[in-house]
């Protein structure tokens, strides 16, 4: 058996969306609780860890001593000095095995062994340049990508012929393989443009990838094919994102901001309006932060246990729908059911 807890879309940087520290707290605590295995983080971490080392102690640094594992979101490179040898550096407090990149000097992607498992983290900030016919990674100095460019959120071909040779040495000793994007590749929806690829890999390797978890959409879907369970896990907070003229808060709407010193020490706490948020008017957020506990059994059957918040106000999208909501819901998935 496997037991770990999975949270995406943190999104944490002062004054940018409501997300505090606290809620990072109570997530990690959650895992302890919960007695998991490890924990996942599936992208989109932070907007600027190299501005944020307050959230480097509470999950890095855990007080309880939890192995924890993360990958690469489309926001990890946003701002200056949000290196790859920093985010890099702050992905695993586990050693892991980092691929060999040939398109760039360093590799965001890795993987490593935990009991009958091989745990598999994707990097997907790879973009193609037709006219150049090369592969670039995104970097704080291109961010949100490289000019003249297409097919944001892909993995490339480095990255994918790494994929394949991985799964081919996970079959060879016998492990069953858990595959970490930030961009889903189920192909039931709209993800990374390497979907395609990417389930051609798996369907060489059938029976080998027991599930493929991704962030990025903020929503909340499972679906499985081919015997391998696909989980969309919900944002930690950021519920529903879409660009806006007018503010959907109020003045009177307010949440607890925290600000620290550039060495992450608490400096002072004060309530302050939702609309004084960079991206609050864009933004529609939940009470409590989401996480999910996975448990895996020998036999094969996924348990999900989620959680519920309500929308902060209970100011809600126009476009809420069954999995645009404020949870991540419980379920029970057995090997081998469509």
């Amino acid at each position: 058996m496997l037991k770990f807890l999975a949270f995406a879309d943190l999104h944490y940087m002062k004054g940018m969306y409501k997300t505090p520290v606290e809620s990072l707290e109570r997530i990690m605590k959650r895992a302890h609780d919960e007695n998991v295995d490890f924990v996942v983080q599936l992208g989109d971490f932070s907007n600027s860890l190299a501005g944020s080392p307050e959230i480097v102690e509470p999950y890095f640094n855990n007080p309880y001593g939890l192995p924890v594992y993360g990958i690469y979101g489309n926001h990890e490179l946003e701002k200056p000095g949000n290196t790859m040898a920093l985010i890099n550096s702050y992905l695993c407090n586990r050693p892991v095995v980092f691929g060999e990149e040939e398109e760039t000097d360093e590799a965001g992607y890795w993987y490593t062994d935990i009991g009958g498992y091989r745990l598999i983290g994707m990097d997907s900030n790879y973009m193609y340049h037709p006219e150049e016919d090369r592969w670039y990674h995104n970097s704080a100095d291109t961010w949100p990508f490289v000019k003249g460019t297409i097919l944001p959120n892909s993995f490339g071909v480095s990255q994918l012929r790494w994929l394949d040779s991985v799964l081919t040495d996970t079959e060879a000793k016998g492990l069953k393989a858990i595959v970490l994007t930030h961009p889903a590749v189920s192909g039931f929806f709209k993800g990374s443009p390497d979907t395609d690829k990417v389930q051609e890999i798996f369907a060489r390797h059938k029976g080998t990838v027991s599930m493929a978890i991704n962030g990025h959409h903020h929503t909340d879907r499972v679906f499985v094919r081919d015997g391998t369970v696909y989980f969309d896990v919900n944002t930690v907070h950021n519920i529903y994102w879409e660009k806006q003229t007018e503010h959907h808060y109020k003045d009177t709407h307010t949440f607890v901001y925290t600000d620290y010193d550039e060495s992450g020490n608490r400096v002072k706490t004060e309530v302050r309006p939702l609309t004084s948020l960079r991206q609050g008017k864009n933004t529609w957020f939940t009470t409590e932060p989401l996480s999910a506990v996975v448990t895996i059994a020998d036999d094969g059957t996924v348990t999900i246990k989620g959680s519920k918040a309500e929308w902060m106000y209970g100011v809600k999208p126009l476009f809420e729908c069954d999995e645009v909501r404020p949870e991540i819901r419980d379920r029970v998935i057995r090997f081998g059911e469509e």
